[in-house]
């Protein structure tokens, strides 16, 4: 059972829009340090995200 979740969202790479749909992306990687409230994860398109979880 996920603690937290997090849409990445998806950018057209030829219009620049913003894609509600998800395409099938998955999280494929995810780094914290045990003593930051900060979270970087990646998806499968190659984006990739600092969070700060709160």
């Amino acid at each position: 059972m996920p603690i937290t979740s997090y849409k990445f969202g998806y950018v057209d790479p030829i219009t620049g829009n913003e894609i509600a749909d998800d395409n099938g992306q998955f999280v494929s990687s995810v780094c914290w340090k045990r003593t930051s409230n900060m979270t970087l994860a990646a998806n499968s398109s190659g984006c990739i995200k600092l969070l700060q979880m709160v």
